[in-house]
């Protein structure tokens, strides 16, 4: 049996398609104001609130990558310190993949990774394209795959 080629996943950022809800509010932070005068934030509110969900787009998108070898799977931040959290493929008993209606429908969803002998997820990656495809090169590099029980799971 062949693998799935890592390709895309050896190294990547957040999806762009991850900030859509952000890009909605920035949206409406600029146009709210603009079309209802009466509305509690002024113009000027609006454009900065937009501008600061703006930067959190931006910051969060180039400050984060997120490597896949044959063997581990490696989360770097850089902002507002830099960090490095690394988990080794076959010590992965489940990857969650968590998504809401909005990212179900551009096709990006949060990830999980829980390691054996640990409650909370160890890694957690925001934004990967393409998730189900992402979790069968895990799975496939010997991840395990711990069924959940009472719990909704896609």
């Amino acid at each position: 049996m062949s693998l799935t080629p890592i390709g895309l996943y050896r190294a990547f950022r957040p999806s762009w398609r991850a900030f859509g809800v952000y890009y909605f509010g920035i949206f409406v932070f600029l146009v709210g104001p603009l079309v209802n005068p009466q509305a509690f934030i002024g113009p000027e509110l609006g454009q900065l609130l937009a501008s600061l969900l703006a930067a959190f787009v931006i910051i969060t998108r180039f400050t984060r990558v997120y490597r896949v070898s044959d063997a581990q799977v490696e989360v770097e931040k850089s902002f507002p310190s830099h960090s490095r959290q690394a988990a080794a493929i076959m010590d992965i008993r489940r990857v969650d993949l968590r998504r809401g209606l909005t990212q179900r429908l551009l096709g990006v969803a949060h990830v999980y990774i829980y390691l054996q002998d640990q409650p909370a997820p160890a890694l957690k990656l925001f934004g990967v394209p393409r998730p189900e495809q992402f979790r069968r090169v895990l799975l496939e590099r010997g991840a395990g795959d711990e069924r959940v029980f009472g719990a909704f799971r896609s």
